[in-house]
């Protein structure tokens, strides 16, 4: 193989730059904004969130100047158009940035990646928009998936070869080398170089690939001998759990609508893959493989469509529910199509989706107006199930709802506020949310599910995280895990009459025995043991009495007033004291974790602080 001389190396570069100039520089702002943030302490990410706002909208502005450029060449325009195309780019990276919100929302998440899967398909498909030139199409997406491809082994190395260099640098020279380097490089390398590469071999002429022939000998073998075995696989996977419900008569679970829509995937991307060879004399089978997979489709839609309804009428539709709903009729769509169009299109495959993600995004009709109704409405009629809601206002629970039913409050409320902001609840309380969360929104421990908690504590609903388990699984073997609190809110009080801490006790993990540490302090020594068949924390002395910590006690305390799950606890519910004739104990637990069923504790993990105190 010849190497390219220098010379041609910076004509390469020079003329990637000019030709992609305003792409470039998306790609190093948003970087260098992504770097920034990489180095801000965690506790100011929220209050700089602007920072991750550029890097979405130096993203998306990228992805639109590509596709723009793209199209301009296509199209042949001059000079002028091309430059005011890239500034249309340019004012609408812009005005996107303007209609970010200034703290992370998960709508804005959504969206971005909406966009961005919208543009990236729009690049896919943009220069061929017309009819015809179905090989030019192919020839140039396999163009771009090979420099993809390409782009990523050759960062992935070049990132191995200079973080060991550096790590060689620090070891021979003794030379302190920051650690977040490492991490700046790899964003440096995906952000600017990556594009860069992939930029470098972007295809720059469109009309001679209508002609071209060029098909990789691997990726038949690949398509062939590897991607449709395993989708003949799940196929076969797919069909029997169908057979198993009918059989059976049970509802099918709402996992097997990501198995389904994963294999219908993969199925489309074989036969694209496989779209120039089809009609080969030695390949004729594929025509037959082609018409069958659609057909095959059609039953696992149904299946797919009972499974999403299912989970839609319990408990009402979220943007991810929605997206599998728009998937399995975009599918439904897909297979009639080939099924029955004689021309077989595959660029509708591309644009359709890119229309698809794009509509989905904003309106009445997209994901987020539609989850936002529908949980509304869920919410609404759990309060008026339970008369909670009053007149449109909500008031105070006098009697705590069913454990599923408060579940579901949790949940519902938990979502609405994490994916569009208490304020979509303000219509339904009397009191003003913003004097109680506002201020707190600019905290970094100020998550979703202790926002949640406030607002439910309003009307005296006790919260339930989603992994809790209630009255509906008696025999269910249950995890817990209680932490204490990490609200900055919630200190630790003044502790006075102790002498000694032993600030990080733990008892072995799923320890079986029982297992004790030695503590000396002075002339004097402690020895704690944990029992785990007792559930029991026992602390002996040479002096006097052992004292006993009945663990056991406090799960179930804390079981009955906050119920199964993961929690962060107050601290004061985590604190047992005792003492003997010569010293005082004080337990403090930072974390208790275990299972449960029935009526049966075990307590797998304990970590703790212990303070002792001598008598006076």
């Amino acid at each position: 193989m010849k190497l390219p001389s220098f010379t041609a190396l910076i004509n390469n570069i020079s003329s990637t730059c000019k030709r992609f100039s305003f792409a470039i520089i998306a790609a190093i702002i948003g970087t260098v904004f992504n770097i920034l943030l990489a180095h801000l302490p965690f506790n100011q990410t929220n209050s700089h969130h602007w920072y991750w706002n550029v890097v979405m909208s130096c993203y998306l502005g990228m992805l639109l100047l590509i596709a723009l450029r793209v199209l301009a060449e296509r199209k042949a325009f001059n000079y002028n158009i091309k430059f005011l195309l890239q500034l249309l780019g340019i004012a609408l990276a812009i005005l996107y940035y303007f209609s970010l919100p200034d703290e992370f929302m998960m709508i804005s998440t959504i969206r971005f990646v909406l966009f961005a899967i919208s543009f990236h398909l729009l690049i896919a498909f943009i220069p061929f928009i017309t009819h015809g030139e179905m090989n030019a199409f192919w020839q140039y997406n396999k163009m771009l998936f090979l420099r993809i491809l390409t782009g990523a082994i050759y960062t992935c190395v070049l990132y191995v070869g200079l973080a060991l260099a550096l790590l060689a640098i620090e070891k021979l020279f003794a030379i302190n080398v920051d650690r977040n380097l490492y991490f700046y490089l790899w964003l440096i390398l995906t952000g600017v170089f990556n594009t860069f590469f992939f930029l470098a071999g972007f295809p720059n002429t469109y009309a001679d690939l209508e002609e071209s022939t060029d098909y990789p000998k691997g990726l038949k073998i690949f398509t062939q001998y590897v991607l449709l075995p395993i989708i003949t696989i799940y196929l076969l996977i797919l069909y029997a759990y169908m057979c198993k419900i009918l059989f059976t008569q049970q509802w099918p679970v709402g996992w097997v609508s990501y198995l389904v829509l994963g294999f219908s995937v993969a199925g489309i991307l074989s036969l694209l893959l496989i779209h120039p060879i089809r009609y080969d004399a030695n390949n004729k089978w594929m025509l037959g493989f082609s018409r069958f997979f659609y057909f095959a489709i059609f039953p696992l839609l149904i299946l797919l469509f009972f499974a999403i309804e299912r989970r839609i009428s319990d408990y009402g539709i979220t943007e991810l529910r929605y997206m599998v709903l728009v998937l399995a009729l975009w599918l439904f769509f897909i297979a009639t199509y080939f099924l029955l169009s004689k021309k077989k299109n595959i660029k509708i495959i591309p644009m359709s989706l890119c229309v698809l993600a794009f509509l989905t995004s904003f309106g009445p009709w997209g994901a987020f107006s539609v989850s936002l109704k529908s949980q509304k409405g869920h919410f609404v009629k759990l309060m008026e199930k339970n008369k909670i809601l009053l007149n449109g206002k909500l008031i105070k629970a006098s009697n705590q709802p069913s454990f599923n039913d408060r579940k579901q409050i949790s949940s519902i409320t938990e979502y609405l506020v994490s994916n569009h902001g208490y304020q979509v609840l303000q219509p339904y309380f009397t009191q003003n949310l913003d004097s109680l969360l506002k201020l707190d929104s600019l905290n970094t421990e100020m998550i979703s599910n202790t926002k949640t908690t406030k607002l439910l504590d309003l009307i005296n609903i006790k919260f339930i995280t989603r992994w809790q388990r209630g009255e509906e699984f008696p025999n269910e073997v249950v995890d817990f895990a209680y932490s204490v609190s990490t609200n900055q809110n919630d200190v630790m009080e003044r502790i006075d009459g102790f002498d000694y801490l032993i600030d990080n006790y733990s008892a072995p993990n799923e320890q079986k025995d029982k297992s004790c540490k030695v503590y000396k302090f002075e002339k004097d020594s402690v020895k704690i043991c944990y029992e785990p068949d007792k559930i029991e924390l026992l602390l002996a002395t040479d002096k006097d009495n052992n004292i006993v910590f009945a663990l056991d006690t406090i799960v179930k305390k804390i079981i009955e007033k906050e119920g199964m799950g993961r929690q962060q606890i107050k601290r004061s519910e985590m604190i047992e004291t005792d003492s003997n004739t010569h010293y005082v104990f004080k337990l403090m637990l930072k974390g208790i974790y275990g299972i449960k069923k029935e009526k049966h504790l075990q307590v797998t993990s304990v970590q703790a602080m212990i303070l002792i105190g001598r008598r006076k």
